[in-house]
């Protein structure tokens, strides 16, 4: 019998072992008092209820049925760029201090080869810089156009939070107002083996995996920052994930739409380049504005098209959303869980309830954030141009990979040269980055190029190896 140090504990035991976990406590007695102190702080903030609950649900999943689905309107890319009153609200916005960014960083960068923030993975294609000084010079850039400070709000995970800081304290937070940017973490939940029970990730610590991007949601409420956002007269929050460098987090035509239509979310999507690519796909369920995940489309939508051929379901979310904060404030629904079988290393118990350290296979349960549109009143849809603003790093090689995310970037730059003038042979796997200090769109650089054409007239840019410009 599990016995703690006082009555308390011994509390915190008896609902644990009632809920079917009593292996969590195979090392007891072998663990020091902090370890003890550890493990029983993780077990009291377990809700065996709610896990209870959603490993049900989990077992009785329904296949998704999609009787009701449809495609959903959305604005295209022309007609946004021709559009001046959507770019004169949005720099507006940007200007009076309603605006301000919030990032999703809670992943390491495993997947690359690299065991740290992946917001620390450095990404351009000269100056190697990281994810996070490519989007802190954006927004240094930004504030000095707009005449306003930015907020810059960063949700990191547990695990990667102080590496993170310890990140940008040691680059001087690259030129920003260090009270501007503020970190906070991400929430977490317990995953479970395929029979619903905790894994011990160690001795004296049960498995937790991230609760998903979705998470962001609690976590703004927990640390009380939607409060603080609306007192700073914040009225709009540019969300986007840590390892996109393409994205334009100040998008004016993008904000003013969302502004103009009084959207509570607005999300940005790309044409899919096939059917079956990997990005959450925009229709509208029961009609409701939804994405769905790729996992979960039915291959009968996936490869549907109209009259003409084009597909029926092209446009894919590519997780950059404006959020109106009243929406956020106001946000009571429980957001739906997404389930993930995959291999978690922990302490398995065999028939015997001997321990095993191994990998095995267990559940994970996340959130995902573009849930919240289908619960918005009004959500919408605003088209990109992916070779502008879409080439993540998500993996070593292969798609979306470190290469294609530096060529992509290169290939960007290189044809803002072209277009204004400076070059004119094609592309050539020359290593092309212009600094977002000097411009971080193609819009201003060709004003600043044309206004500073001087700095350009002695510079053979053609027979550069590689060309950097700040």
């Amino acid at each position: 019998m599990i016995k703690g140090r006082n009555s308390e504990e011994n509390q915190v035991i008896k609902g644990v072992i009632e809920s079917g976990n009593e292996h969590v406590f195979h090392f007891w007695d072998e663990l020091a008092d902090n370890e003890k102190d550890n493990l029983l702080k993780q077990l009291k903030s377990i809700d065996f209820q709610l896990i209870a609950e959603y490993y049900n649900n989990y077992k009785n999943i329904d296949e998704k049925s999609f009787d009701k689905f449809e495609p959903v309107k959305y604005l295209s890319a022309e007609e946004s760029i021709s559009n001046n009153e959507l770019n004169k609200i949005g720099a507006d916005a940007l200007k009076s201090g309603e605006i301000a960014f919030l990032t999703v960083a809670g992943g390491q960068g495993s997947r690359l080869g690299y065991e740290h923030p992946k917001g620390c993975f450095p990404i351009s294609p000269v100056k190697k810089k990281p994810l996070f000084q490519i989007f802190a010079e954006k927004i240094l850039f930004y504030s000095s156009y707009y005449s306003n400070n930015f907020f810059w709000y960063i949700m990191t995970s547990k695990y990667n939070y102080r590496e993170t800081l310890d990140f940008f304290i040691a680059n001087d937070f690259f030129g920003l107002n260090k009270n501007n940017v503020i970190f906070f973490k991400q929430g977490t939940f317990p995953s479970l083996t395929i029979d619903g029970k905790l894994i011990l990730a160690d001795k004296s610590n049960i498995f937790m995996n991230p609760d998903g991007h979705g998470g962001i949601l609690k976590a703004l409420l927990k640390n009380n920052l939607l409060e603080d956002i609306k007192i700073k007269g914040i009225k709009h929050l540019s969300y986007f994930q840590v390892d996109n460098p393409l994205v334009d987090m100040a998008d004016p035509r993008f904000i003013g739409y969302h502004i103009r239509e009084k959207s509570n979310v607005t999300t940005k999507v790309i044409a899919k380049l096939y059917p079956e690519e990997k990005l959450g796909v925009i229709g509208r369920i029961n009609g409701k504005s939804s994405v769905i995940e790729y996992s979960d489309l039915p291959e009968k939508e996936m490869f549907a098209v109209d009259e003409n051929g084009k597909l029926l379901y092209l446009m894919g979310s590519i997780a950059v959303h404006i959020f109106e904060v009243d929406f956020l404030m106001n946000f009571t629904e429980k957001m739906p869980l997404h389930y993930a079988e995959k291999k978690i290393k922990g302490y398995f118990f065999n028939d015997n309830d001997k321990p095993i350290f191994t990998d095995m296979n267990g559940t994970k349960f996340e959130t995902f954030i573009f849930d919240t549109i289908p619960l918005a009143e009004r959500a919408l849809f605003f088209e990109t141009d992916r070779e502008v603003e879409f080439y993540p790093v998500k993996n070593k090689d292969g798609f979306d990979s470190i290469d294609t995310c530096i060529i992509g970037q290169s290939r960007l730059f290189y044809s803002w040269l072209k277009d204004a003038g400076l070059i004119n042979e094609e592309y050539n796997n020359q290593m092309v980055e212009i600094s977002p200090l000097y411009s971080p769109v193609k819009e201003i650089f060709l004003e600043k190029v044309n206004e500073n054409s001087d700095k350009f007239k002695n510079d053979n840019l053609k027979n550069q190896k590689e060309i950097y410009i700040e």
